[in-house]
Parts: C-alpha cells; sequence; structure tokens
C-alpha cells in the first residue's frame, strides 16, 4: 500500500483551500440502548471530547517546553492556522456543516444513502446545545 499523492499534504491543502473541506477523520457514535437509557451520556461525552481538544490545541501553541518531538512544531501549527483557522478540527454540527452537507450529498447521488439526509439528522438533540468554556 502506498499513497495515492507523493506530496499529500500540497495536495490535501489545495483541496481544502478550494473547497473548504478538510475530511473528517472520526466519528463518536452512541448505541441507541445506551443513548435511550442515558441521554445525559451525550452532552457528558461531548463535553469530555471539547476539553481534551482544547488542551490539546493549547498544548500545540505551548512554546516554552514543546509536548511533542517535532522540530518545526510551532511553523506547523501557525501555517495550519493560517490556512484553515485556529480550530482545524471543529466539532459539532456548525463547524462541519459544509463538510457534512457535502458528505450527505455525495451518498446520495452515488446511491449510497435511499434519500437526501440533512446534517442535523446525524446527530442527537443533546449534541447539539453548544458547550463554551
Amino acid at each position: 500500500m502506498r499513497r495515492l499523492f507523493e506530496n499529500y499534504p500540497a495536495a490535501e491543502r489545495a483541496y481544502f483551500e478550494k473547497t473548504k473541506i478538510f475530511p473528517i477523520m472520526h466519528l463518536v457514535v452512541i448505541r441507541r440502548d445506551i443513548y435511550e437509557k442515558h441521554p445525559w451520556v451525550v452532552q457528558s461525552l461531548y463535553k469530555a471530547f471539547i476539553l481534551a481538544q482544547r488542551e490539546v490545541y493549547e498544548d500545540l501553541r505551548e512554546t516554552a517546553a514543546l509536548k511533542v518531538m517535532l522540530p518545526w512544531l510551532m511553523w506547523h501549527t501557525e501555517e495550519t492556522e493560517k490556512v484553515m483557522g485556529r480550530d482545524f478540527w471543529p466539532y459539532g454540527l456548525d463547524g462541519n456543516l459544509h463538510t457534512l452537507s457535502t458528505f450527505l450529498r455525495y451518498s446520495y447521488e452515488q446511491g449510497l444513502s435511499k434519500r437526501q439526509l440533512t446534517p442535523k439528522e446525524l446527530f442527537a438533540p443533546e449534541s447539539l446545545e453548544s458547550f463554551k468554556i
């Protein structure tokens, strides 16, 4: 197995600059029986992920002592933020609306889904409430 594009960072950056889409890397799914029994788990899990993400963002911007051994970490972080903004891995519906809308349209157009879904349909109602620190 090998990469499709040799210089994949340049290809991914060009695609993002053209479309404003950077493919979502992961999804969190809660089994329906757990959700129906304990609907509070949605907000608790979302809050935990947001707090963890904010810690990582702070670590990436810490210049006194780097948290990871990447020689040009600050340059990479600054360059990523220049292209994608400070929240380059947005969580929730609002930050992913464009990407999810496009994905769902492709899914429908290619016959993978029987009807055109909306991004909001992918989220438990409890996860739509904004969590701010």
